[in-house]
């Protein structure tokens, strides 16, 4: 098997603006396509397109940066964090991401001047 079989190819629409967001959207998808190429051989094909508008409120119905992966909308009116993007574009590969464990339960005995625990709160 040659390394042009092994590389995956996933292409990334960013619609941006100029605002900060759109910038740090941006920054962020050339580094996870950078990492995921290095690390994985996955090739993101990235399309920047700078949308302008004549009216300000256009802009913010717009609500932008827009993330698409292959097509499909996947961020929208922020710049999503690294691990975020690139879970994202590694869903569309076929690999899963990390799990991770988001929740958990902490119990907790609130006493009232010294008697018996009144309440028991899990988190």
């Amino acid at each position: 098997m040659n390394v042009a079989e092994k590389v995956v190819k996933v292409i990334v629409e960013v619609r941006l603006d100029f605002s900060e967001e759109s910038d740090k959207a941006l920054r962020r998808v050339f580094y996870v396509a950078e990492e995921l190429l290095d690390k994985y051989g996955v090739w993101v094909e990235i399309i920047p397109e700078h949308v302008w508008f004549t009216d300000p409120l256009e802009a913010e119905v717009m609500d932008l940066p827009q993330i698409y992966i292959n097509g499909k909308l996947r961020f929208i009116g922020r710049a999503p964090s690294i691990s975020d993007l690139k879970s994202a574009i590694m869903e569309k590969v076929g690999v899963q991401p990390a799990k991770r464990e988001e929740a958990g339960i902490v119990g907790t005995k609130l006493y009232d001047g010294g008697g018996i625990g009144d309440a028991v709160l899990a988190f």
